[in-house]
């Protein structure tokens, strides 16, 4: 086992902070759900119809989802705390120079904090997992929305710790990696949103404008579709649009697009179909690619430290 999650292993074990944190986030999850329950609960109780299986799907639905985006926040909020500090920390501490220093590889060194910050954000991830579980056992959610589910999560996980990992090893102070990281997570959701909703009006004033002539077809398709591809960007944006697009074209995989044109004697005119993968799968893709891509810029950078 790498020497460097063994010993963050122990050393919170020992640390009361740890569990006092853990035990106010599980406090504030539980009165959130509660309140959120009986948003839903209440209105069936008090009316004069019985409850139905119907009703308790939809429940249970509702409940699974909203444990899903909990978590999802969680996996990319709260979870790299840990690494925020990994190396600014160090600094802090005026023991970077002795890790550095020490048998282990620049790579070992990373990969040791990324297992140490994943380790210690998974507890906070499982520890409401029971949420999540109790809306799937209600019904109306399948496997396969599950596994997507613990999917997303695993991944924004990761490359969260590798964007906080990067951040850490780049400034000095840990107040400046936490206002870093916060700053660009707090402003990437609704740049994505803001971007994708006028990707949407733009796409439709582009349909519907007869004055400018019919462009290539991958120009018209990117203007069209181009906001599947940019809610893949982002978890949360990725896991509503996935969900919306199954219940729209009944695929998990590929979703079949019509690009076409409006035209104001023949009506609408469809230049051809457009083929786009599920945004679960760019947000794979992507997310895998820049963890790489981030540990690799922080092994370089930490390899550079006392040069």
């Amino acid at each position: 086992m790498n020497p460097i999650l063994t010993r963050h292993l122990y050393s919170s074990a020992r640390r009361n902070r740890f569990f006092w944190f853990l035990s106010l986030y599980l406090l504030g999850i539980g009165l959130l759900t509660l309140s959120f329950g009986l948003v839903i609960v209440v209105p069936n109780l008090t009316g004069s119809d019985s409850i139905s299986m119907l009703d308790i799907f939809t429940g249970g639905r509702t409940l699974y989802w909203f444990s899903g985006v909990v978590l999802i926040l969680t996996a990319g909020l709260i979870v790299p705390i840990t690494a925020l500090g990994a190396f600014a920390g160090e600094r802090e501490r005026r023991t970077l120079d002795l890790l550095v220093a020490t048998t282990l590889k620049t790579r070992d060194i990373v990969l040791g904090k990324l297992a140490s910050a994943w380790a210690s954000g998974a507890v906070y991830v499982l520890a409401p997992l029971p949420l999540l579980m109790t809306g799937f056992w209600l019904g109306g959610v399948t496997s396969v929305e599950l596994r997507l589910t613990l999917l997303f999560l695993v991944l924004t996980m990761l490359v969260s710790i590798a964007w906080a990992l990067l951040i850490s090893v780049l400034v000095r102070k840990t107040i400046a990696a936490v206002l870093i990281f916060y700053g660009v997570n707090f402003a990437s959701l609704p740049l994505i949103i803001v971007l994708g909703t006028a990707l949407v009006g733009i796409a439709e004033a582009w349909k519907y404008n007869v004055m400018l002539p019919v462009q290539p077809f991958w120009i018209e398709a990117l203007i069209q579709y181009g906001w599947v591809l940019l809610a893949g960007l982002h978890p949360l944006t990725a896991a509503i649009v996935t969900e919306a697009m199954f219940f729209e074209q009944d695929s998990w995989l590929l979703l079949d697009f019509t690009v076409e044109r409006y035209s104001g004697t023949s009506g609408a005119t469809v230049i051809g179909s457009l083929i786009l993968p599920s945004p679960w799968i760019i947000f794979m893709i992507t997310a895998l690619l820049t963890t790489v891509i981030l540990l690799r810029l922080t092994v370089w950078r930490l390899g550079r430290t006392e040069r």
